[in-house]
């Protein structure tokens, strides 16, 4: 039975304050204990043996007596090495005196956490697998040599047909690609995998020998991350790879925390719904007189708790279906419906908001055009459409809505005769809680999500949604069904 060895961090330094603070952090973020030298020969004795040991050597270029021979055993033993040095000119030396030297770290004031730093990364990089696609059995076997000393895991592919298969088995924080592949050029194996990968869980370095100046922007354009010229530099590939491996860490962990904020909203507004409501009937009740005769001071502190409830549930029920379509939770249910039927029902719906302005709603509805789409939802887009030109519309006017069948589209199309969109706001006029320059005509409340649902539920159905508004001159809204969304 063979007994797996204790493991160590090999850190040689003169310096004994130094040595400690190195020891200590190295040891928190590695897990390992630190073996300590303070001589370039401790140093060589400790590494020659615990050579089988050492996962990691931190070495002084400075050290008293150092020579190449430390170099030579960390090489000889396949020991990552990490070096601390005074300046770039002699850290470029040093990282040509051994394959398994892996980073320098410049000796400033900020020397330990920096080198913590890459030891933490090191250490986090045994968890995390690389895809090196190339068809030249050599560069493969050279890059998986090199990433070991990373510490990462690499897998190899000779071509893109071969990557795309193992994709559908591991998951890759990092793919490197070549630009020439046996069944494919790189670019369109980058292409292909972008599809289904996006930049906050793969990146994509390209990797080329052409002398082609277009080729690096035909990698970023195909969707690769970064891009690298052959021959390979050893510390420009470092610097890439952990740049790389960065930002989709740092990409996965907001869309984590999108997720979670997402996920808290949805249930602090559902839990915000009841009370809400009980507080609306309460006041209900007490305005039509039930639990008694009211005061007209009294009448209108409960009209003003209707009111304000009211507001409050619309915000809360919008929140609740942003946190919803942000999740990628949106439920569509697609059945036969007719538009102009759903448009004749919404409006009826909200002809009492319209009235209360004097509004005047026309319709010039096309009969019996039909979509295939969720009637919940297309009712849920109209009533926000409808509500956000009911809003902006100033009272006496009128709020113009049709539908219609064009070059094989059927389109619903709102306009009103408000004070229009600034150009300045139609960029972000989408975005939630996007509040433009215009405000609302009868001091209603204005929250700024109604027009980002519209635009998911449009894009859940495949439709666009088109804007055409100018200053004094009202608002247009046009949303397209396309043709595979109309039923036959």
């Amino acid at each position: 039975m063979h007994t797996k060895k204790d493991q160590y961090i090999l850190i040689a330094e003169a310096d004994d304050l130094l040595a400690a603070q190195l020891k200590k952090g190295i040891e928190a973020v590695s897990g390992l204990p630190c073996v300590v030298a303070v001589t370039s020969s401790e140093a060589f004795t400790l590494a020659s043996r615990y050579s089988d040991q050492l996962p990691l050597a931190v070495l002084d270029t400075g050290l008293t007596g150092i020579t190449e021979s430390l170099f030579y055993v960390t090489a000889e033993q396949s020991i990552p090495t990490l070096l601390l040095t005074n300046n770039y000119t002699e850290a470029y030396s040093a990282c040509t005196l051994s394959p398994t030297i892996i980073d320098t770290v410049i000796k400033n004031s900020d020397v330990v956490p920096n080198t913590v730093e890459v030891v933490r990364r090191l250490n986090q990089n045994r968890n995390t697998e690389v895809l090196i696609v190339d068809s030249s059995a050599s560069i493969r076997h050279y890059l998986s040599h090199i990433l070991k000393n990373y510490m990462l895991n690499p897998v190899t592919a000779a071509s893109g047909t071969e990557a795309l298969m193992k994709m559908e088995a591991h998951n890759f924080s990092l793919i490197l690609i070549d630009s020439h592949l046996s069944d494919m050029p790189g670019v369109e194996l980058t292409r292909s995998i972008r599809k289904n990968f996006p930049s906050e869980h793969t990146s994509i370095i390209g990797i080329s020998g052409d002398s082609d100046l277009h080729i690096s922007a035909m990698f970023l354009k195909s969707g690769a991350s970064d891009f690298l010229n052959k021959p390979i530099k050893r510390e420009e590939l470092y610097c890439r790879i952990m740049q790389n491996l960065k930002m989709t860490e740092l990409l996965s962990h907001l869309e984590q925390l999108n997720t979670l904020k997402n996920k808290m909203l949805g249930m602090a507004a559902h839990d915000l719904v009841t009370p809400i409501t009980g507080v609306q009937g309460l006041a209900t009740i007490l305005k039509e007189g039930y639990a008694g005769a009211l005061t007209m001071q009294q009448k209108e502190i409960a009209d003003a708790i209707v009111a304000a409830s009211g507001d409050m549930l619309t915000l809360v029920t919008d929140i609740l279906d942003v946190s919803t379509i942000e999740s990628g939770l949106l439920s569509i249910k697609k059945e036969t419906i007719d538009l102009s039927e759903i448009v004749t029902q919404r409006i009826t719906l909200t002809g009492l908001s319209a009235a209360r302005k004097s509004i005047a709603i026309h319709q010039n509805l096309e009969p019996e055009l039909h979509i295939h789409g969720d009637p919940k939802r297309i009712g849920q887009l109209l009533d926000n459409l409808l509500s956000n030109a009911i809003k902006f519309s100033a009272p006496e006017s009128t709020i113009h809505i049709r539908t219609t069948k064009k070059e094989q589209l059927i389109q619903l199309i709102v306009k009103d005769e408000g004070p229009g969109i600034a150009e300045c706001d139609l960029e972000h006029l989408f975005s939630p809680f996007s509040k433009g320059t215009a405000t609302p005509t009868g001091c209603e409340s204005s929250h700024g999500l109604g027009l980002h649902i519209v635009k998911r539920i449009a894009s859940a159905h495949n439709c666009s949604v088109d804007v055409a508004s100018s200053l004094g001159n009202g608002t247009q809204f046009t949303i397209s069904f396309p043709l595979e969304a109309i039923s036959d």
